[in-house]
C-alpha cells in the first residue's frame, strides 16, 4: 500500500486538488487537472495519484483505470520548482497498480509524463501529439522513465532517446510501441467503451493476479530505488541549477 489505510475509507469524500476522479462503477477515471502548470507533477499530485492506485487495487468492482488530462499538455513531468525528494516513487504509482491501465492522450507528453504512458497497458492518442525526454537539457536524466521504457523498447533505442532528448511524433510513438492506436479525440469514448467491454469479459481475479505477478517478476524495487537515488543526486548538482535557469530564461544551458 502506498498511502495510509485510513485515507481509503474516506475516498468517496476526499477532496482532490490536482486531479479529477470519477468512479464509473467498472472503471476509475483520473483526469490530470493542473493545466496552468501543464499538468506538472508535484508531491501532492503524486500522492493523489497514489491514493487512486490503492483504491483501485482494493475495489474489486473496478476493472480498469483510465487516465486523461485537461489542458493542451497531457503531462510535463515532475514540477521543476519542486525537486525535493518525494516519499512516494512516481514509478510505484503505476507499476503497483494491478488493474489494466488505459491512457488517452490529447496533449503532448514530456519527461516523467512518459513514465505514465510506458507503464500503461493501452495508450490511444491523437495524430497531433508528441513525446519528448528533455531531462538532459535540464541537468537531469530520466532514470525511472528509462527503466519503464526498457520493458517495451530496445535498450539501445531507449538510451539514445534519453541521451539526446529528441521529439517523437504520434506515428513514431506507435512504431516504438509507446502507443497502440491513433484516432481522433471524438473517437475516444467509443474506443474506451470497446476496451472496457473486452476487459470485462475476462476474469477480474485472473487479470489482477497476472498484473501483480508481472510486477513481481519484471519490476525490481531495488533497481527503482537505486535509480531514484541517482536522480536525487543529480537534483543537487550545479547542472540542475543552470539547466532549470536556462529553461526559464529560454536559452541554451552553459554547462561547466
Amino acid at each position: 500500500m502506498l498511502v495510509k489505510k485510513h485515507l481509503l475509507k474516506n475516498f468517496s469524500s476526499y477532496e482532490f486538488e490536482f486531479i479529477i476522479v470519477n468512479d464509473n462503477g467498472n472503471f476509475l477515471e483520473i483526469i490530470l487537472n493542473r493545466p496552468d502548470k501543464k499538468n506538472a507533477l508535484n508531491s501532492k499530485m503524486i500522492n493523489e495519484l497514489a491514493l487512486c492506485t490503492d483504491y483501485a487495487n482494493s475495489n474489486d468492482k473496478i476493472r480498469a483505470v483510465v487516465y486523461k488530462s485537461n489542458g493542451d499538455t497531457f503531462c510535463s513531468g515532475l514540477d521543476l520548482k519542486e525537486l525535493s525528494k518525494s516519499k512516494i516513487f512516481l514509478a510505484d504509482v503505476f507499476n503497483k497498480l494491478h488493474k489494466p491501465k488505459i491512457t488517452f492522450l490529447n496533449g503532448n507528453v514530456y519527461a516523467g509524463g512518459v513514465l505514465l504512458v510506458s507503464c500503461s497497458n493501452y495508450v490511444i492518442c491523437t495524430s497531433k501529439i508528441k513525446m519528448t525526454l528533455p531531462e538532459v537539457k535540464r541537468g537531469l536524466f530520466p532514470f525511472q522513465v528509462m527503466d519503464s521504457l526498457f520493458r517495451i523498447m530496445s535498450e539501445k533505442k531507449v538510451l539514445d532517446w534519453c541521451i539526446r532528448g529528441y521529439e517523437l511524433n504520434a506515428s513514431e510513438c506507435r512504431d516504438l510501441n509507446l502507443v497502440q492506436e491513433i484516432c481522433s479525440e471524438e473517437e475516444f469514448e467509443d474506443k474506451l467503451k470497446s476496451i472496457i467491454e473486452e476487459i470485462s469479459l475476462g476474469s477480474p481475479n485472473a487479470i489482477k493476479n497476472a498484473l501483480k505477478v508481472f510486477e513481481e517478476i519484471y519490476i525490481n524495487d531495488q533497481i527503482i530505488k537505486k535509480l531514484n537515488n541517482a536522480l536525487d543526486y543529480l537534483k543537487n548538482s550545479d547542472d540542475v541549477i543552470e539547466g532549470v535557469k536556462a529553461f526559464k530564461e529560454k536559452r541554451i544551458p552553459k554547462w561547466n
